[in-house]
């Protein structure tokens, strides 16, 4: 079992929750329980910072084990930072493909040209330097700094949140009950000094395959320190976060439908075809348009004398001397 120190951090108002033994137990219980269940993913071990950035880009709005076959699809074809850089953004869209959010292929993709113009074809380990990347947010730049440079900081996702909520604070639906910042200082003040690139992956995955939306706390290794344990064995439930939007029918299906049919395509593709096969009716042709019409101004895609295709402007030149 994991020994592990405090590394100087202390949060007084939480003490009484865990207490100094509690909390060592908590930290090696899950510990413990990551090195034996949990499923190894290639960027948390390698110290790779662009795998880490592809990993964080990737698991956006993304379950870890959904995001991997896309990361490594991603990673063959653009196997460094320098040959995503100087890909095409359709090429990009392409390799993407149907994963969903394709905002996200063209984020990295700048992103990493900015990696490549203003940090010597790096990526950055400075916090600020990430957030400044497209598409970078918190958890991502978190993912760089912990999996990429080994840096002792905390990665929160909605499974760490929905975990430390209850675990910590009591809370059954901490999505919705719980302060962002509360969870944030939990988090520090739980993470242990020098096992961040364990410790917050243990958070994660416990999060995704035992402290679910419907917990299995017959299965939970920490269930006797879970302040919302009494809670839910007195019959309470937790609220859903939101309601699952209907996919089938939706405007994100059909986006994603033209979105297949341009990368499938060779060339451009005449709009008024693609709106007849995409649509049986006129006032179906007119939706597919006007997603059309959405899916440029997000530089998903073009539109001009009556024909369509993947976004295939020609990014500003990268110079040689900075892709060699």
């Amino acid at each position: 079992m994991h020994v592990i120190s405090y590394g100087g951090r202390t949060m007084t108002d939480l003490e009484p929750t865990l207490g100094p033994k509690g909390l060592s137990e908590v930290r090696s219980q899950l510990l413990d329980w990551y090195e034996r269940e949990s499923e190894s993913f290639p960027w948390r071990d390698a110290r790779n910072p662009y795998w880490a950035l592809v990993a964080g880009v990737c698991s956006q709005q993304t379950q870890m084990s959904r995001a991997r076959p896309l990361w490594e699809r991603w990673v063959a074809a653009f196997p460094t930072v320098h040959a995503v850089a100087a890909a095409s953004p359709a090429e990009v869209l392409r390799v993407w493909g149907s994963s969903g959010y394709p905002r996200r292929a063209v984020h990295l993709h700048e992103a990493c040209r900015r990696c490549v113009t203003v940090h010597g074809g790096q990526v950055p380990r400075d916090e600020q330097a990430l957030l400044a990347l497209p598409g970078v947010g918190p958890f991502t730049a978190a993912i760089v700094r912990c999996f990429g440079y080994g840096e002792d900081t905390t990665a929160i996702d909605t499974n760490v949140v929905r975990l430390l909520g209850r675990l910590v604070h009591g809370d059954l639906q901490p999505a919705k009950e719980t302060p962002p910042r509360e969870i944030a200082e939990t988090a520090r003040w739980l993470t242990p000094a020098g096992f961040a690139s364990r410790w917050n992956p243990a958070l994660m995955d416990y999060g995704a395959q035992v402290c679910t939306p419907r917990p299995d706390c017959e299965a939970c290794v920490v269930a006797r320190f879970c302040a919302a344990r009494p809670r839910f064995e007195a019959g309470e439930e937790a609220e859903p976060v939101r309601a699952q939007a209907r996919f089938e029918g939706s405007d994100r299906q059909l986006r994603g439908r033209i979105m297949a049919a341009l990368r499938d395509s060779a060339g451009p593709v005449r709009t008024a075809l693609l709106a007849r096969d995409l649509a049986s009716d006129a006032e179906g042709r007119a939706r597919v348009r006007r997603l059309l019409e959405a899916l440029c101004d997000e530089g998903l895609a073009w539109q001009r004398d009556g024909s369509c295709g993947l976004d295939t402007r020609t990014p500003e030149p990268v110079a040689a001397e900075e892709l060699a």
